[in-house]
């Protein structure tokens, strides 16, 4: 058969598979290739609601009557950690540092935060529910809780430590 000259039959087949590919194609592209075995959902850490937070006295490097709950995470270890701190109300962490960037937001109640080596020289902030501060390795910092007391949330990359600017502040060295 001379080119350009193409019979019925050998039309008919090549649209057959013309339309074929078209039809084809978008699902061979949209469907889902497994390329990594799916994450271990039992990592998976859901928490409802604030009333099954499980709350513990906290670490005696922390002040009297302050409670902690350990979110996710292990806060000895390397690796990512969240956890919140209940403190009563008017009770003071004198200013600090840790060793880790620090990720800070207020649940509820309200805190002082002050920025600095002691709180002559701070920057002072009042910070209400949902108030947020970032705090990047060893700046020293101080928090006091509101009248009602507050619930913070830290977040952070562990191991976590936390070392007094001043040891005399250090609850461990003054029997809380």
């Amino acid at each position: 058969m001379p080119p350009g000259n193409i019979s019925k039959k050998h039309f008919a087949s090549l649209a057959l598979l013309l339309c074929t590919t078209l039809i084809v194609t978008p699902f061979a592209h949209s469907a889902p290739v497994p390329t990594e075995p799916a994450p271990d959902q039992s990592a998976v850490t859901i928490i409802p609601g604030s009333d099954a937070v499980k709350w513990q006295p906290a670490p005696v490097m922390f002040p009297h009557g302050t409670k902690m709950a350990i979110l996710t995470g292990d806060t000895s270890k390397p690796g990512p950690f969240t956890l919140r701190v209940m403190m009563p109300a008017g009770s003071f962490i004198p200013p600090h540092t840790h060793n880790l960037d620090e990720m800070l937001t207020v649940i509820s109640g309200d805190i002082q935060h002050f920025v600095g080596q002691s709180l002559a020289t701070t920057q002072q902030r009042h910070l209400g529910p949902g108030g947020f501060v970032h705090l990047p390795v060893n700046v020293p910092h101080a928090i006091k809780a509101g009248s009602q007391g507050a619930v913070l949330q830290v977040s952070g990359m562990g191991p976590f430590s936390m070392t007094y600017v001043n040891p005399q502040d250090d609850p461990r060295n003054t029997g809380r």
